[in-house]
């Protein structure tokens, strides 16, 4: 077995992440150790809830679970895939494609929110009184404040 320290992504720049990389049945196999943190909601209403509901809501009934996910001392254990890669949403991707990824996301985050009993009533009411455009302004006012963070800790 061989273990080795990775950095990877945006979204967990400065959290500890390794790799430990074994044989089973003549094949190699990856698992991904990633610490988890609370939720950033929660720390940016000021909740107090320390409790991670990583596992609750990645394996809900309308989720298909990865078995092998799990959380163990603050680390979040996933298998990697050979052929499972980030999709790059860059300036060459096209509309298309980033429309149509961002609509399966809010299917798979609508899916969540919809397990609690009476919220897909009290969504759709909530979707119904909002003016048209706001989810396009709302995510590029989250894109310049995350930008502008991630700026900031670079420096």
């Amino acid at each position: 077995m061989c273990f080795a320290s990775r950095v990877k992504g945006g979204g967990s720049l400065g959290r500890a992440r390794y790799v430990a990389i074994a044989e089973c049945n003549g094949g190699h196999i990856l698992r991904e150790a990633k610490a988890i943190v609370p939720s950033a909601w929660d720390w940016a209403h000021d909740t107090g809830h320390t409790r991670l509901r990583f596992l609750e809501l990645s394996s809900g009934r309308f989720r298909s679970p990865d078995p092998f996910l799990t959380v163990k001392r603050g680390f979040v254990i996933r298998r990697i895939a050979p052929d499972s890669r980030k999709i790059d949403l860059g300036d060459d991707a096209g509309a298309k494609l980033k429309l149509g990824l961002l609509t399966a996301m809010g299917f798979d985050l609508a899916a969540t929110h919809a397990a609690t009993k009476g919220a897909a009533r009290r969504i759709k009411r909530d979707l119904r009184s909002r003016r048209s455009g706001r989810l396009v302004a709302a995510a590029k006012a989250a894109e310049a404040a995350v930008q502008e963070d991630f700026e900031e800790w670079k420096g």
